[in-house]
C-alpha cells in the first residue's frame, strides 16, 4: 500500500485565493488577501497540531 502525500501545506494557498476572490468582488483585495493569508497560516499550524496529536495517541 502506498503512503499517502501529506498536502496540507497546500491550504495556505487555498486560504489566500479565497481572501483575493472575496477582496475582488469587494474592492479591497490587498486587506481581503492578508487577512485569508492569515487565516490560512492558523488554520495550517492548528491542523499540524492536531495531525500531531493524533499520530502520537495512535503510536
Amino acid at each position: 500500500m502506498a503512503k499517502k502525500k501529506n498536502n496540507i501545506m497546500l491550504i495556505i494557498p487555498a486560504f489566500l485565493l479565497m481572501g483575493t476572490a472575496i477582496g475582488v468582488q469587494m474592492q479591497s483585495i490587498i486587506k481581503h488577501s492578508i487577512t485569508g493569508l492569515i487565516v490560512g497560516i492558523i488554520v495550517y499550524f492548528f491542523l499540524l497540531f492536531r495531525n500531531k496529536k493524533i499520530k502520537k495517541t495512535n503510536s
